[in-house]
């Protein structure tokens, strides 16, 4: 890509890269596909052009599926070209169309119907029924598609009558009627969807909302690259980026993973010569894989010493010493940078609990009623792994506060009361759960905090394969099968910033 590496492609110079490029880094997981990025897009007059001929390029290298970014941008410029893709994005899903793609295809109107019944007859008919909802929706009268969608009330009466309602064809009427009649009373749902239906019938045409579609308010304002599908090489280029928010992160997610020489360097490196604090101090975080090493311990300790150095530095020093937190050298100044309160306090907090260290357990307690939320996060894991069963009340005072519902379920699930066995493990999810109702990815939270509950009394967790087994199911991708959708990879509950199956998901 004209000889830009990982570390090439800085937000704030967007304009100047064409968009094939800042397509291609998006794929290779060098940039985020954020608000930044789009509006870099499509404020171009040759943008169009451009995501066309990105979308035909192979696929076979691809780390993040751009299908849906991909489907947004033509959905915004509503170029005729765009209607190939959503049809090709169709044809590889036919039963999971995303509703940003629907939505985009049901805005050509009449020039999507001949293309939509091509494919429905490509597909077989378990697979057509997105494709006759969007044929429906289409509301253009056409005989092909009246026929298409009467041969469907044969095949699944619940879907066709659904699909023949949104229609709103009045030919439609004696088939449903005649259907209606056939229906046995007790089948009061099928009933219900049939008399639905021939009440849409004598409703009003609707007017389709052409609106322009708003494509910013899709995205998050600011993201950062996924670094977890990097090679360690390309992270490694990215401790050059101009924006320190990246180098950070890059340096970061080599956290709590076994690190090769040439990655120790380099972080090494960073933590002394970076010009921001919080770049260098999360580099230290990162040498903690590293920490036993005299040398680098030593620079870590004068660094964790020296009142005069900024506390992102001196707290990035303190956990990244968090696995010799309890030896005297280090002990009483991860101690010391918890009296100073604020940050400070939060860094020494997040050391402390991650040592596991007992003595540590006292600091827990008077900070779960803190008004900062750096500290209370980082007291709530404390609260979790020193099982601080005496702070339960407080702790499920948390259960549903917007931005420590997380923490607090993974402390919860960690130092509820009760007795820690393997054969309780799925009471204790189900007594969580009938408690404060979980989501899907609440539910994985817990049973990972219920798992670490078990691994600290030296037992073997219940759930890590159910985990394990659904990080590894296959999401659907432009071509590559590896490659994850951007902006869908959540971390790994354990708190330490990678994704679940860079850390305990190995």
């Amino acid at each position: 890509m004209a000889g830009r590496t990982a570390a090439g492609f800085d937000p704030r110079h967007y304009d100047q890269i064409p968009v094939v490029e800042l397509l291609r880094a998006a794929s290779l997981g060098w940039v985020a596909a954020d608000r930044r990025l789009l509006q870099s897009i499509i404020r171009r007059d040759s943008a169009p052009a451009e995501i066309l001929a990105f979308s035909r390029e192979r696929r076979d290298h691809d780390r993040i599926g751009l299908d849906l970014v991909l489907a947004d941008l033509f959905h915004y410029f509503r170029t005729p070209e765009a209607l190939d893709f959503f049809l090709d994005l169709i044809r590889r899903e036919p039963t999971e169309i995303d509703d940003s793609v629907a939505e985009a295809v049901l805005a050509f109107g009449a020039a999507a119907v001949e293309p939509l019944l091509r494919l429905y007859y490509e597909l077989e008919e378990e697979q057509g029924s997105d494709v006759a909802f969007l044929l429906a929706g289409l509301r253009v009268r056409d005989p092909r598609v009246l026929n298409l969608l009467l041969d469907r009330l044969e095949f699944d009466a619940a879907d066709g009558a659904f699909c023949l309602g949104l229609y709103g064809d009045p030919a439609a009427r004696p088939a449903l009627q005649k259907m209606l009649a056939e229906i046995p009373v007790q089948d009061q749902q099928l009933r219900r969807e049939f008399t639905y239906a021939l009440e849409q019938l004598d409703q009003p045409e609707p007017a389709y909302d052409l609106r322009p579609f708003d494509i910013l308010a899709e995205y998050r304002a600011h993201e950062l690259p996924e670094f977890d599908v990097l090679p360690d090489s390309e992270r490694i280029q990215m401790f050059a980026s101009a924006d320190a928010e990246i180098r950070a992160a890059a340096a970061y997610s080599f956290f709590n993973v076994e690190l090769q020489p040439d990655a120790r360097a380099a972080l090494l490196q960073l933590a002394q010569s970076d010009p921001e604090p919080a770049v260098r101090g999360r580099a230290w975080e990162s040498l903690a894989d590293v920490a036993a090493d005299t040398a680098i311990r030593g620079k870590m300790v004068a660094i964790l010493r020296d009142p005069s150095l900024p506390i992102e530095e001196r707290g990035g020093a303190a956990v990244g010493l968090y696995g010799v937190a309890d030896e005297p050298e280090v002990r009483p100044y991860i101690e010391a940078l918890y009296e100073e309160g604020g940050a400070a306090r939060a860094k020494a907090l997040e050391a402390m609990w991650r040592s596991i260290y007992k003595p540590f357990a006292k600091y827990f307690p008077p900070n779960l009623a803190s008004d900062d939320l750096a500290i209370l996060r980082q007291a709530l894991r404390g609260a979790g792994y020193f099982r601080l069963t005496s702070g339960i009340e407080k702790i499920a005072s948390y259960l549903n506060h917007e931005d420590l519902r997380e923490e607090a379920l993974f402390a919860y699930a960690m130092a509820m009361p009760g007795e820690t066995t393997r054969g309780r493990a799925r009471g204790m999810l189900r007594k969580i759960d009938s408690l404060t109702q979980l989501t899907r990815p609440e539910i994985r939270l817990v049973m990972f905090a219920i798992d670490e509950r078990l691994r600290l009394f030296g037992l073997e967790p219940v759930f890590e394969a159910e985990l394990g087994e659904e990080e590894r199911e296959p999401k659907a991708q432009p071509v590559a099968p590896p490659a994850p959708k951007a902006g869908r990879n959540d971390p790994c509950p354990c708190g330490s910033g990678k994704k679940y199956k860079k850390c305990h998901g190995k």
